[in-house]
């Protein structure tokens, strides 16, 4: 084989390296963005703003959260939330830690329901499913 036809294979080659790595990055970053930790991570993280807000509002309200969250189970205490599958093990369960003011309250569990709410009365805030 000539040097002509040496530096033809490597040029193909070194292409389909290239379109295979190409192929495995847009790969891996689907998995990542269609996965249910970021689904988890996403929601528990909203409740916790929730909070934050609910907290911030001087008299009673209600929030709803605004999709169905009925794959999940929620566990709300005054110093965070979790949030997980049923049958997720400790380490997949994704939790958010917040700090509420002094004498301040949360608590709440919600399993598997279509809507979670979170409503404020004076200083407790309760996670329940949305009448």
């Amino acid at each position: 084989m000539n040097k002509q036809g040496v530096n033809i294979v490597f040029v193909v080659f070194e292409i389909l390296l290239v379109l295979f790595v190409v192929a495995a990055t847009i790969g891996i970053a689907r998995s990542y963005g269609s996965s249910e930790t970021i689904n988890k991570i996403n929601l528990a993280n909203e409740v916790k703003l929730m909070v934050n807000t609910l907290v911030a509002t001087p008299d009673d309200a209600v929030v709803g959260y605004p999709g169905n969250v009925s794959k999940y189970i929620f566990l709300l205490n005054s110093e965070e939330v979790s949030v997980f599958l049923p049958g997720d093990a400790e380490e997949s369960k994704v939790k958010r830690m917040f700090s509420l003011p002094d004498s301040y309250q949360a608590a709440g569990t919600l399993q598997q329901k279509d809507r979670l709410c979170l409503r404020k009365e004076r200083r407790n805030i309760i996670l329940e499913e949305c009448a």
